[in-house]
């Protein structure tokens, strides 16, 4: 298909090239009738009608098949007129010579001969789009039928290598019959399967998939992909050097870190991950473009479902993009680094609201008690979103002196921050809710509503 495609295009392109050294030699053959020496029968062109009408004596006007007056391209020319006009003035005679013929050999019916033209042409587009499409699918099916073959073909060679404990000259048998596949394709399929060994492999037979393709040379198939190939067979290169490559291909896979293209770094940097167990997120130092949240979704899976060890995260805190230092926050808190306890402490005092809140969210997480006493202090100095997160981390700090700073926001904050603490007063055990029954008849029953839909029994899943 893709093949096809890009013959029609060179196609297409040759037509167009071809059509234009045609315009621009119907061109130069206008200009060099200007210099051709009139006779002067055609520079005092006067001619009489029989019946004695007037005739035509301008030169620069000509009569068409049909009789209809035109411009002569020459005299326009002379005039001063530009190459627009001359190509108007061409198309414009080739239309009317095209007219003038079909009067001639449609003997009358010319409407007739439009509607059998259209529908000819009508005709001649639908068997074009049938036998492309015949064409097409006849070449994907001839190519899935070889790929299919070609890959049952080598996981019979391969499978012994898999499973079986050879010798080395058994395995030295599987490598030359391997070394047989000299096309792309070939070694694409086995490239394809190698990646399904290393899926399902682990230990022993991972590292013997990785030496098998370090042996056949594929390495160099992912690498010309990389370097040459576009968006997408750069992503596809980047991962089969992640599955299969050695570690001394990470400096190949850190060019791409800040390429162009999102996909491409994300794969780039899924591939650096992989092949850097020791120092996973180094690559956060090297990068240029702005950090996505799909990329963090990406790389905490990856490190989930191979094993990946994080390194330690709490000296990268400083660094300058926000959506970097919100996911090493989310991270610290995911693996439960205790040790980073004090630098994410000092995120509180970030410039930013989200990694304020982010922090919070965190500290919490990792049951640090000791931030109560800064998020009481900052309350007031904090906005809306971060007010919200501190009254929601209270339920897991609250003692019987945080009371009087509850009761302050229930007294004084927004319709958010009273619901919020009237849970949190709903739940502490000490509190109670004859006691918010009582605090209503001081505030003149202005939290009487939370307090029926917090005591509700079908919401208790909210207190």
């Amino acid at each position: 298909m893709k093949k096809f495609g890009r013959y029609f295009l060179r196609g297409g392109i040759f037509i167009v090239i071809h059509s234009l050294f045609f315009l621009w030699g119907q061109v130069q053959e206008i200009q060099a009738a200007v210099s051709f020496p009139e006779t002067n029968a055609a520079a005092d062109l006067v001619q009489t009608s029989e019946d004695g009408g007037i005739a035509l004596q301008n030169a620069s006007i000509r009569l068409d098949a049909r009789g209809i007056a035109q411009e002569n391209p020459s005299e326009v020319i002379k005039s001063g007129g530009g190459t627009t006009k001359i190509l108007f003035l061409f198309y414009k005679g080739v239309i009317s010579d095209f007219f003038a013929f079909v009067d001639k050999i449609s003997l009358g019916y010319s409407l007739l001969f439009y509607l059998a033209l259209f529908a000819l042409f009508f005709l001649f587009n639908i068997a074009f789009v049938v036998v492309v499409t015949v064409v097409s699918n006849s070449i994907f099916n001839r190519k899935k039928s070889y790929y299919k073959y070609k890959r049952k073909e080598i996981i019979d060679i391969v499978s012994p290598y898999f499973y079986d404990d050879l010798d080395d000259h058994e395995e030295a048998a599987i490598v030359e019959l391997l070394s047989q596949y000299k096309s792309s394709k070939d070694k694409q399929i086995i490239i394809d399967v190698l990646i399904e060994g290393k899926r399902n492999f682990t230990g022993e037979g991972s590292i013997k998939i990785k030496a098998l393709y370090q042996v056949l040379q594929l390495h160099k198939v992912s690498l010309r992909k990389i370097k040459y190939g576009n968006w997408y067979r750069r992503s596809v290169g980047l991962r089969e050097l992640a599955f299969l490559g050695r570690r001394a291909f990470k400096t190949e896979i850190e060019k791409y870190i800040n390429d162009n293209h999102q996909y491409v770094r994300t794969e780039a940097i899924l591939s650096y991950m992989l092949l850097d167990d020791k120092n996973p997120f180094g690559f956060l130092m090297e990068l240029k473009y702005s950090f996505v949240r799909w990329d963090s979704l990406s790389i905490y899976y990856t490190m989930y479902f191979n094993g990946i060890s994080p390194p330690p995260m709490a000296p990268m805190l400083k660094h300058s993009d926000l959506q970097v230092r919100l996911f090493l926050l989310r991270m610290i808190s995911i693996y439960n680094q205790l040790d980073a306890v004090r630098d994410v402490t000092k995120c509180l005092l970030d410039e930013n609201p989200e990694v304020r809140q982010e922090a919070i969210v965190t500290l919490r997480a990792l049951e640090y008690y000791r931030i109560k006493v800064l998020m009481k202090n900052r309350y007031v100095d904090e906005c809306h979103p971060v007010k919200l997160e501190i009254l929601r981390s209270m339920k897991h700090f609250i003692e019987d002196d945080d009371i009087s700073f509850v009761e302050e926001r229930v007294r004084k904050g927004s319709f958010d921050e009273v619901f919020e603490a009237v849970k949190l007063l709903y739940k502490f055990s000490g509190y109670g809710e004859q006691r918010l029954w009582l605090l209503n008849e001081e505030l003149g029953g202005k939290i009487a509503v939370f307090i029926k839909h917090v005591a509700e029994p079908r919401n208790k899943h909210v207190a």
